[in-house]
């Protein structure tokens, strides 16, 4: 399966089951993902205030869904734009996206900091917040 990234389709977002709990930022970037040039979801980020970190928002046909889309979509858009930090809020009672972000190596945040979000108004009291880190390594230099 061949998959990219390709030009935001607005109209296709609309189509698609679940794009409501996609909120479109001003200074969010989107894209529509191509699975063998196949219109298979939408993911996107918006920056958090930390440069090198995003939130991800992301929905996939019904077909393309639990097929590994979901984690190479959200890793094309990570080193598409440099971040080591990728966050995913998601409600609670949607247990097949968190299954699906686990599954994709998202770790759920600690519940001490869970409370701390909550507590401050930066997540609602029906959502959980997951993250995935990235690492890059580069090959050492050939002379030492």
């Amino acid at each position: 399966m061949n998959i990219e990234l390709s030009t935001f389709d607005k109209n296709f977002l609309k189509t698609l089951p679940g794009n409501e709990e996609v909120l479109l930022s001003d200074n969010g970037t989107y894209y529509t993902i191509l699975c063998d040039k196949i219109s298979a979801g939408v993911v996107g980020c918006v920056p958090s205030k930390l440069l090198d970190e995003g939130f991800v928002q992301i929905v996939l046909t019904p077909e393309f869904r639990n097929k590994g889309v979901l984690e190479i979509a959200e890793d094309m858009l990570a080193q598409k734009h440099n971040l080591k930090k990728l966050m995913a809020t998601i409600k609670e009672d949607n247990i097949a996206s968190v299954l699906s972000h686990k599954k994709a190596c998202f770790a759920m945040i600690d519940d001490k900091e869970m409370k701390r979000l909550k507590d401050v108004g930066l997540l609602k009291d029906n959502e959980v917040r997951l993250e995935k880190k990235y690492f890059k390594f580069e090959a050492p230099h050939p002379n030492g």
